[in-house]
């Protein structure tokens, strides 16, 4: 027999073995499956799960728990023990847990404590913000071991800066004491990097009403600082409660002259709402010796901001420039600027009284510069000569003369704006 056919012989034979192996192996992964989906349509979760487990397919075992009937689940955690062992067994529900943190958290939550990975369970809700969820798990824990697991979890939330999750979970299991000193610390540190509203808030939780006062007080300076009147108002009325709640009638009645102050800037405010900008702008000196906080800048803009709703732009463009002259700040400088230059171009685009863009390029030449009037420029005409002339020039002229540089009869600016 020729060599080549000898070779060929063998070759087919391993070709016809290995596609028996792989159709064989293939017939062997279809029956669990097969089998599975027998056992899922007779309800028998029980042996489904168990088949998932032989063949280490955990996900599926512990996504099954889920999708059962409530009175199926006893059963299904005591052959999940018996399958794999106390050990192995708490792994599971673990891992489980962890898989389903951010998809699942209710499940998670289940699969944690059925491994009595209660630090776990907690841990995954303070990183949710969900203290009542953390506070309900550690009421679970087992006493032998509550209280140093609830000490390594509030420190967890104190070094992540959840002050009032960490003192609410000692809370739970009747530290009060030291609640409050988490409270206070936080508190401290709150005022120190100037957030006062959330130090008063934690004053408050501890019963240190004094202390309360004083942070609704700085968070009313630093309303004023930043023009926030109302805001500025409602602290110092609460800084006057918390003196009042504290026993300590001198610096309520400090705050509450501080407070009569407020009249000068609703008075203020009421003048610059009515348009009346001139009145509004004599009290800016006495507004800035009572309230040194306030920027006087903020106090042209509001002139400003109010002149510009009222449709007296012109007006507006003069407390805008106050502002941006009064100021050290860059940012609020440009934003001055930014409205000057946002106004100006809407009173470049309004057109005036009589007003009207050349058509074509006239024959004469503007009564007031002597230069010819081209098309496209904004021109207008004498209502008594009927001379036309650029409308810049000729308002200005009349600002200045008071009446028409051909025909010289009297004139007002405001017969030629809107």
């Amino acid at each position: 027999m020729e060599p080549w056919l000898i070779f060929l012989i063998i070759f087919a034979f391993v070709l016809f073995v290995i596609i028996i192996a792989v159709f064989r192996r293939k017939k062997k992964q279809k029956e669990p499956r097969r089998a599975v989906h027998t056992y899922l349509d007779h309800g028998d979760y029980i042996s489904a799960g168990r088949m998932y487990l032989r063949q280490n397919n955990e996900i599926e075992a512990s996504n099954l728990y889920f999708q059962m009937p409530p009175d199926k689940k006893p059963l299904y955690e005591s052959m999940i023990q018996q399958q794999l062992g106390a050990q192995s067994a708490q792994l599971f529900w673990i891992k489980t847990g962890r898989r389903l943190e951010r998809s699942a958290p209710d499940q998670a939550k289940i699969a944690y404590l059925l491994a009595g990975a209660h630090f776990d369970a907690v841990k995954m809700f303070i990183d949710r913000n969900d203290p009542q969820n953390a506070i309900e798990i550690v009421r679970h824990i087992p006493v032998s071991h509550q209280e140093s697991t609830v000490r390594r979890l509030s420190q967890y939330a104190f070094n992540r800066g959840k002050y009032t999750v960490a003192a609410d979970l000692l809370r739970a299991i009747g530290l009060v004491d030291e609640a409050d000193a988490i409270l206070a610390v936080a508190a401290h540190e709150f005022g120190t990097i100037e957030r006062p509203e959330i130090a008063a808030t934690m004053y408050d939780s501890v019963g240190r009403q004094d202390l309360v006062g004083e942070s609704q007080e700085s968070r009313g300076e630093q309303a004023l600082s930043q023009g926030k009147i109302e805001e500025a108002k409602t602290a110092f009325e609460e800084a006057v409660k918390a003196y009042d709640e504290s026993n300590q009638p001198k610096d309520a009645l400090r705050v509450e002259e501080r407070l009569k102050k407020f009249n000068l800037l609703d008075k203020f405010r009421d003048y610059a709402a009515n348009g009346n900008a001139e009145a509004a702008e004599d009290m800016i000196d006495e507004i800035s010796s009572s309230f040194p906080a306030i920027a006087m800048s903020d106090l042209y803009a509001e002139i400003a901001s109010v002149l510009e709703r009222s449709g007296r732009p012109s007006e507006a463009v003069t407390y805008y420039d106050k502002a941006a002259d009064s100021t050290n700040n860059p940012l609020k400088r440009q934003g001055y600027v930014n409205a000057l230059r946002r106004i100006g171009s809407q009173i470049a685009a309004q057109r005036g009284k009589g007003e009207t863009v050349a058509a074509t390029n006239l024959s004469e030449n503007c009564i007031v510069c002597r230069r010819q009037i081209r098309k496209g420029e904004r021109i207008v005409v004498c209502p008594h000569c009927g001379k036309a002339a650029h409308y810049s020039h000729f308002v200005e002229w009349v600002k200045v003369q008071g009446s028409c540089p051909s025909c010289h009869k009297n004139l007002k600016v405001d017969d030629f704006k809107s």
